[in-house]
């Protein structure tokens, strides 16, 4: 099996897009394809032997008639949104003439023209020119209409019913003004034939432009990628394009710049900006030996950067192709959509034929029927949802991105707002990892030969917990007068200190020397001292909990999610952590299997359709991330597993970013609904009017507000939701 991406554009609608994605999952050779309209991205899965660019091209041609774009994307390329196209400022430029045309028209007819039933020269002139500004406005819908029929496509579009519409306001009026039909109340006129096929092009432009605009916006808030970088050569600097920076390259950043590769700091010093990476607004220290990821700004200093990734491997590559890539998984709002919108315009039209049969019967006033059954046809169109709620989801992914959160797909977006269970990690997740003396207690010595028998045993090791009790403490020369230094795996260190014997290291350790002592219960990590075979004290280390890690229980608590504790270490540690951080479920001394298995269980034995998320380092819980509904992977700058495991990746150890992301959800999935919603109602609304006859001569007009104009209402909509506040 093998994956291709491909950009892809040139879409009129998101409807043909479906249409599209529909007919390539028929394919033999395609084991799934999606289309991503938010992105203008095409994702193939081929069984076997892949299709070649031609014959792809030469495939969709085959159920879309639509002039597309169709490339393989590259690894790190850029695609730039292009609003203002040629075939934007043709249409623009057409729907310009068209109404000049209209215009002139309604001028001759309303103050040249003749009312009585035989028309002047201005009426036909008048007429003339609405037929031709509607030829104008239609002859590529007609073709399009053609074009299915020819290939035995299923004809019931938009391509049909704004032909219907349009052709049908002419005909009326034609045969209302010459009494071949009955006149009724509503007064139908040529004009207003014109007029459908030209607001319907407006929408379309403005359409394009909101959602072009929409797609830049959140593309923008992403994508902090440097146009330029300032390459070092043979003692010059020469500007050239990220991608092509090769390792070992020496690049300069200046005050104000985005870093535009990941490398070594290896001259100067400054303040970074990391916030599109992070989400986090404190500037970090910028200084030599310090790795500097690409997509930071340098707020302050000059740097000089050795480059250790190439670009299309870079951080914010990699983040922002996780963000693009999202739209391959959609949600089941989108899966609904599309369903959806394979049945909504085929019902609408056979609303629409009934009632102008059924009303024409009954009343004889066909005319009326006949109008407002084109009225009907007008509203049937599902862009408002088809467009807004996909650019929904793209835009909380955009949010979630700006916020340091990192969500692969628009389906774990929508899941994260039904999370019941999350099964979290305590160290590196809830605690910083980073041991802290918390006390120290002597037992027949001074506190101050305790420890100094301490550090001379710890003075040569690189142990993290070794690391911890020599912090800022200056043991270089202590270590040089060790003897028969001997570091005992999993037990401790021993060492000879001016002919003492010392040992530092668990219970264990001192057993195996046959030290009288008793095992510590404390809430920590117990490190045993012995000297001379008699145990001196103990000290105990704590790992220290995240400053948010509190507040992180407290908001969860409030949504109703339940938090349960799972972790390696030992029980008076967890203890103490779940009681320090409100947790009331937690577990100990468990292997990465047995958290797996507790997973697992909640799983298996839930009992309503709540998900079950499991929040870890990424590296050791790899696992259980896997395995949960939803796996978030704690610290993920740099962290290939994290980014290939998990299904939400926080790019700071932040646990509060998993609160921001179950937000996040809530909102988008509001937002999306509420657009599904508010459009059917406005939709089945005027549909409603419509049959009631209560619009009368506006119905038109109404009924195309009801479409175009109700669309680009629910994208800006979906756009705005970019720029919310979390709280």
């Amino acid at each position: 099996m093998k994956k291709i991406i491909y950009h892809i554009s040139g879409f009129d609608c998101p409807n043909c897009a479906a249409k599209v994605e529909r007919y390539l999952n028929k394919d033999e050779r395609i084991q799934e394809a999606t289309i991503d309209f938010a992105n203008d991205r095409l994702y193939i899965n081929y069984l076997d032997n892949p299709y070649t660019l031609d014959e792809l091209k030469a495939k969709i041609k085959e159920v879309e008639s639509d002039p597309l774009r169709i490339e393989e994307e590259n690894k790190g390329s850029r695609q730039k949104v292009k609003i203002i196209t040629k075939k934007f400022v043709f249409n623009l430029s057409r729907i310009i003439l068209a109404s000049i045309l209209t215009i002139i028209g309604f001028l001759l007819e309303h103050f040249l023209g003749s009312s009585d039933i035989v028309w002047n020269a201005y009426n036909w002139v008048a007429n003339s020119l609405f037929i031709i500004s509607a030829i104008l406005m239609l002859y590529d819908i007609v073709w399009k209409l053609i074009q299915n029929i020819i290939h035995l496509r299923n004809p019931i579009d938009m391509n049909l019913l704004l032909t219907i519409s349009s052709v049908g306001v002419f005909v009326l009026a034609f045969l209302t003004h010459f009494n071949v039909l009955e006149s009724s109340s509503i007064m139908i006129e040529m004009h207003e034939g014109a007029m459908v096929v030209i607001l319907y092009q407006i929408g379309e432009l403005i359409e394009a432009i909101a959602t072009g605009k929409s797609k830049a916006a959140i593309s923008k808030a992403v994508d902090l990628r440097a146009d330029t970088a300032n390459l070092v050569c043979d003692d010059k600097i020469v500007q050239v394009k990220p991608e092509e920076l090769k390792v070992g390259d020496k690049i300069i950043v200046r005050i104000g710049e985005i870093i535009p590769a990941d490398g070594e700091i290896i001259d100067g010093q400054g303040t970074l900006d990391m916030s599109s990476l992070t989400g986090e607004p404190m500037p970090v220290d910028a200084l030599i030996g310090n790795n500097a990821m690409s997509g930071s700004i340098l707020r302050s200093g000059s740097i000089t950067i050795r480059v250790n990734k190439v670009f299309a491997d870079s951080t914010i590559s990699k983040i922002l192709e996780l963000v693009q890539s999202s739209g391959e998984r959609k949600s089941k709002a989108e899966k609904f959509i599309d369903k959806f919108a394979k049945i909504y315009t085929p019902s609408v039209f056979a609303i629409g034929i009934l009632f102008a049969v059924i009303y024409g019967f009954v009343t004889k006033q066909w005319s009326d029927a006949l109008f407002t059954g084109l009225a009907i046809l007008v509203v049937s169109c599902p862009c408002a949802i088809v467009i807004s709620v996909p650019l929904a989801f793209f835009a909380g992914i955009g949010l979630a991105s700006k916020r340091g959160v990192v969500i692969k797909g628009a389906n774990y977006l929508d899941s994260l707002s039904k999370i019941g269970t999350l099964f979290i990690d305590k160290t590196g997740t809830l605690t910083y990892g980073n041991f802290v003396v918390k006390q120290v207690v002597p037992n027949g010595v001074s506190e101050e030969e305790l420890m100094n028998s301490l550090l001379a045993a710890e003075s040569r090791s690189n142990h993290p917990i070794a690391k911890a009790i020599t912090l800022h403490q200056n043991v270089s020369e202590l270590a040089l007068r060790q003897e028969d230094y001997e570091e005992i795996a999993g037990l401790g260190t021993k060492t000879n200190d001016n002919g003492h014997i010392i040992l530092a290291g668990n219970v264990e350790l001192l057993q195996k020397y046959n030290v009288n002592v008793q095992e510590i219960d404390a809430a920590g990590t117990v490190i045993y001292v012995a000297k001379d075979g008699e145990f001196i004290g103990y000290i105990v280390l704590q790992d220290v909990i995240r400053d948010k890690a509190k507040q992180l229980i407290k908001k969860l608590d409030e949504l109703g999610i339940k938090t349960i504790l799972l972790s390696g270490d030992k029980l008076a540690t967890v203890k103490y952590v779940s009681e320090q951080v409100g947790i009331k479920e937690y577990h100990a001394k468990l292997l990465p299997q047995d958290k797996t298995k507790y997973v697992e269980e909640a799983i298996t034995n839930k009992k309503d359709k709540k998900l079950v998320a499991f929040a870890g380092d990424g590296i050791n819980d790899t696992p259980s991330i896997i395995r949960a509904d939803i796996g978030f992977a704690m610290g993920g700058i740099g962290s290939d597993v994290a980014v290939e495991n998990a299904d939400v990746v926080i790019m700071q150890d932040h646990p509060l970013k998993i609160y921001d992301a179950i937000r996040i959800s809530k909102k988008t999935r509001f937002i999306a609904w509420f657009n599904i919603i508010f459009s059917l109602v406005v939709k089945a609304t005027v549909i409603g009017l419509l049959i009631a006859g209560v619009l009368g001569q506006h119905a038109m007009m109404i009924a195309m507000l009801a479409d175009t104009g109700l669309t680009v209402l629910m994208t800006l909509n979906s756009l705005l939701l970019i720029y919310r506040k979390i709280k």
